[in-house]
This record gives C-alpha cells, structure tokens and sequence, in this order.
C-alpha cells in the first residue's frame, strides 16, 4: 500500500505542475495576444484620424475648386485682371487727389551729400581704437 500512496502523490504533483505549466503558456499567449490587439487597435486609430484629417482637406479643396469654378469668380477675375466690365456696368475711376480734400503737398526730396574719406594710416587706426574713447 506504500507504494500506491507514494505514486499518487507523485502523479497528482505532475498533474498539479502540468497544470500550471498549461496556465501560464496559455496566461503568456493570451497577454502576448491582447498587446497585440492593442497595438493593432492604436494603430487602426491613428490611421482614422488620418484619413479623416485628409478628408477634411478634400472637402476644404473641394470647396475651393467649387468657388474657382464659379461665375462669380470667374467675373471678379476678368474685372479685376483684365480690366473688363459687364455691359450694363458703369465704371468710376476716383484720383487719388481727387479723394483727399487736400492736394497732396509735393514730395520732399532729400539730398545726401556724399561722404569723404579720407585716408588714414593703419598705425593711426590702431592708436585711435585703442586710445580714443
């Protein structure tokens, strides 16, 4: 009987160590799967918010080409650019004179005299920087 006890007690410590020896691979390759599933899901993020980042240029783009395209556009650009008008359009030109209730006074030109120079020995240029304040 000795020896029935003595290899039930050993088989039950195989089994118990074969247990945790199971759980914790299984433990391992589960925690191994779930930083892979976050990484995967950070990763799933940032790539929405690029594309919704990108999305919202094209529809800023869009909406540009939408008002380049426009008539409105189109005719502000001929006016402004290619100085035309629209046929029933009156066109008024205002001179800058005209538009202050004062002549503008004449520009003032000032003169500058030019300057000589006069040439100095470079013993002179040293006793100076070193001596003159």
């Amino acid at each position: 009987m000795g020896n029935k006890s003595w290899y039930g007690s050993i088989s039950v410590k195989i089994g118990l160590l074969a247990g945790v020896a199971i759980l914790v691979f299984v433990g391992t390759a589960i925690y191994k799967e779930t930083i892979k599933k976050n990484q995967i899901q950070s990763e799933i993020d940032r790539l929405r918010e690029e594309a919704d980042k990108i999305s919202r240029k094209n529809s800023i783009i869009q909406d540009k080409i939408a008002y380049f395209q426009s008539k409105d556009y189109m005719e502000m650009e001929a006016k402004d650019k290619l100085n035309l008008k629209s046929p029933d359009e009156k066109v008024i030109i205002v001179k800058p004179s005209m538009a202050t209730k004062e002549a503008p006074a004449e520009p003032s030109v000032q003169v500058e005299k030019p300057e000589v120079k006069v040439a100095v020995a470079n013993h002179i240029k040293w006793w100076n920087y070193f001596f003159k304040y």
